[in-house]
C-alpha cells in the first residue's frame, strides 16, 4: 500500500451493542478486543462503518454515533445491532459491558474507550428528545413507523437498509420496499428548518420535489419516495444539464409572488436589499479575518482592496435590481448530486438550503458545477445558459436578463458566504480552518470583480 493510500484511510474501533446496549461484541482469541474497520477519508462514515463491519465478519449493525475525535484517543463508533438473538459471527462473542470493563478486554486502551463510549452514551439517554438517533432501539422504532406510512401505498419494506449518515440529531437512510425504495431524512440544529422548507416546497410546488409519505415531528424527520430518473452528477451530456437548467427556470418563474409563503416556511430571506445591508459589516469581518492570517501566501488582500471589493458588490446588486427580476425561490446547494432528470421534468433535493433570492444566483452554482465537471467548453456553457434564459423570454427582454448574468457570479458567491452566520461570530475566534475559507471566499470575490474591471475596460461603452 502507498503512503498516499495510507494517508486517505482512518481506522475505527466499534463499540457494537446490542440488547439495550447492556452487551457489546468483541474479538475472542487469546485476548479479547475491539473490532476495528479500515475507511476512507472524505466518504459517507455511517455507510462505511456499517458495510466494513459486515464483510469482516457478518454483522449487520447500524451506527448511533461516533464519539467527538481526541487526538490520544483512537477514532471509535458507537452501533447496535439489530437482530437480539443472533448468534455471534465466528471468530467473535457477545459480552455483558460489566463483564467486558471487568476482566473479558485486556487492553487498558480498549477499556479507556469503552468508558468514553459509555460516558457518552448515558449523556444521550439523559438528553432522548435531542439526541433521539443516539438511542438504542430507534432503528426497529423507525421501522414500524415506515411501515404504517407506506401501507397504503401497497409497499412493504423488505428490512434491508442503507445508512448514509448518522449523528444523535441527524439521519439519512434509505428503506428498501417490495418496489421503490423509500428514504427516511431528519435534521437537527442548525438545519431544523429543512423540514417546514421542505413541506412548504413541496406543497406549492409538487412536481418538484420528491413525494413525500410522512413527517414524523418527534425526530423532525420525513419519509419521501426514492426518485427514479437520471442523477445529474452520473451524466455528462449537455443537453440533460440544459434540461436540468430550464426546469430550474420554470421552478422559479412558478414561484413568483409566493415569496411570503416561502419565508414563512422557513426558507432563508437573501433578497437583494438584505444582502445589500450585509456588504459593510462582511468586509469589516473580512479586515479582522485578514489581519489575522499568519501564513504569508496566499497574500491577505489589503484595505484598499477590500474596500474596492465591498463598492463592486453593491454595484453588482444594485444592477441586479434595476434589471427589474422578481425575487423567486433559490438554492444554496444546487449541486448535480441535488438533481434528477426525468421524462419532462427535474426534481430537486434537499432543501436546507432553500431561500428567497435573485433568480440567476441558484443557476451560477450550477454553472460553477458544469464548470467542475470538466463540461467547461465555452459551447458547452451556452448551451445550458440559453435554456435557462429561454423560459424567461415571456416575462424579461433576452438582454435584460443575460445583463443580469453578468454580474450575479460575484453577487452568487457573496449570497454563499454570508447565507450562515458563522461570519458574523465574535464570541469567539473562528476555527483557522473556517476563518481560511472565509478570507479564500473574499479572494475569489475580489478576482470576480478584477476580472469585472478588466472586461470593463476592454469594452467600453
Amino acid at each position: 500500500m502507498s503512503f498516499d493510500q495510507q494517508a486517505n484511510q482512518e481506522i475505527y474501533q466499534l463499540i457494537v451493542t446490542r440488547r439495550n446496549a447492556s452487551e457489546m461484541l468483541l474479538r475472542s482469541g487469546s485476548s479479547s478486543s475491539l473490532p476495528h474497520v479500515t475507511i476512507l477519508r472524505g466518504e459517507r462514515i455511517a455507510e462505511q462503518l456499517t458495510a466494513e463491519l459486515y464483510a469482516q465478519c457478518g454483522c449487520r449493525s447500524y451506527c448511533l454515533f461516533v464519539l467527538a475525535h481526541a487526538a490520544q484517543f483512537p477514532r471509535c463508533a458507537v452501533m447496535e445491532a439489530p437482530d437480539l438473538d443472533e448468534p455471534a459471527p465466528a471468530g467473535t462473542c457477545w459480552k455483558p459491558f460489566n463483564t467486558a470493563m471487568r476482566s473479558a478486554v485486556e487492553s487498558a486502551g480498549d477499556r479507556t474507550v469503552i468508558e468514553r463510549s459509555l460516558e457518552e452514551l448515558d449523556f444521550y439517554r439523559r438528553e432522548p428528545n435531542a439526541a433521539p438517533f443516539a438511542q438504542p432501539g430507534w432503528l426497529p422504532e423507525l421501522f414500524a413507523w415506515a411501515e404504517q406510512q407506506v401501507d397504503s401505498l401497497g409497499l412493504r419494506l423488505t428490512g434491508a437498509f442503507t445508512q448514509l449518515n448518522a449523528s444523535p440529531a441527524f439521519s439519512l437512510i434509505r428503506l428498501e420496499t417490495n418496489d421503490s425504495a423509500v428514504w427516511f431524512k431528519a435534521t437537527g440544529e442548525p438545519n431544523r428548518h429543512e423540514l417546514p422548507a421542505t413541506a412548504c416546497i413541496k406543497r406549492l410546488f409538487p412536481g418538484y420535489v420528491p413525494e413525500l409519505l410522512g413527517v414524523h415531528p418527534a425526530w423532525n424527520g420525513w419519509l419521501t419516495r426514492d426518485v427514479r430518473g437520471t442523477r445529474l452528477d452520473q451524466d455528462t451530456e449537455i443537453s440533460t444539464w440544459s434540461k436540468a437548467a430550464e426546469d430550474l427556470a420554470r421552478l422559479q418563474i412558478l414561484s413568483i409572488g409566493n415569496e411570503d409563503e416561502l419565508l414563512e416556511g422557513q426558507c432563508k430571506d437573501l433578497r437583494l436589499p438584505r444582502l445589500v445591508a450585509q456588504i459593510d459589516p462582511f468586509i469589516d469581518r473580512m479586515r479582522e479575518l485578514m489581519a489575522a492570517q499568519e501564513k504569508q501566501t496566499p497574500a491577505p488582500l489589503t484595505n484598499p482592496e477590500l474596500t474596492c471589493l465591498g463598492n463592486h458588490l453593491k454595484q453588482a446588486c444594485s444592477s441586479l435590481c434595476e434589471v427589474g427580476l422578481p425575487d423567486t425561490l433559490g438554492h444554496l446547494d444546487f449541486n448535480p448530486g441535488n438533481i434528477f432528470v426525468l421524462p419532462g421534468r427535474s426534481v430537486f433535493l434537499d432543501w436546507a438550503e432553500g431561500c428567497v433570492t435573485s433568480p440567476p444566483i441558484t443557476f451560477e452554482y450550477l454553472r460553477e458545477h458544469l464548470r467542475r465537471n470538466g463540461m467547461n467548453d465555452l459551447r458547452a456553457i451556452e448551451s445550458m445558459v440559453a435554456a435557462y434564459v429561454r423560459p424567461w423570454e415571456s416575462l424579461l427582454p433576452p438582454d435584460a436578463f443575460r445583463q443580469a448574468m453578468v454580474t450575479s457570479p460575484l453577487v452568487a458567491v457573496f449570497v454563499y458566504a454570508v447565507a450562515g452566520n458563522t461570519w458574523r461570530s465574535s464570541e469567539e475566534p473562528l476555527q483557522p480552518s473556517v476563518a481560511a475559507y472565509f478570507r479564500s471566499l473574499a479572494r475569489r470575490m475580489y478576482r470576480e470583480t478584477s476580472h469585472r474591471i478588466e472586461r470593463r475596460e476592454q469594452c467600453p461603452a
